[in-house]
């Protein structure tokens, strides 16, 4: 069960993660609604950060097919 619970841990933080930087980008393009500023990241940041939140997305899938894995292996 403490291995169920380790992987629900790292899924909930990677999630987390996630939702920072996409807030990160949020924040950053409703600077020009809100204050009359321009955005402070430039297309380069974004892709950045938009990359980065695929690769941590990748990175759940994984996790979410590695318990399966391991019971198929046990059951062998």
């Amino acid at each position: 069960m403490s291995n169920a619970k380790r992987h629900i841990d790292t899924l909930e933080s990677r999630i987390g993660l996630m939702a920072t930087l996409a807030n990160i980008i949020n924040i950053d393009r409703i600077r020009d609604g809100n204050e009359g500023e321009a955005p402070i990241l430039n297309d380069h940041y974004y892709s950045s950060l938009i990359e980065t939140i695929n690769i941590v997305a990748e990175s759940c899938y994984g996790e979410l097919g590695q318990p399966e894995e391991k019971i198929e292996g046990e059951a062998k």
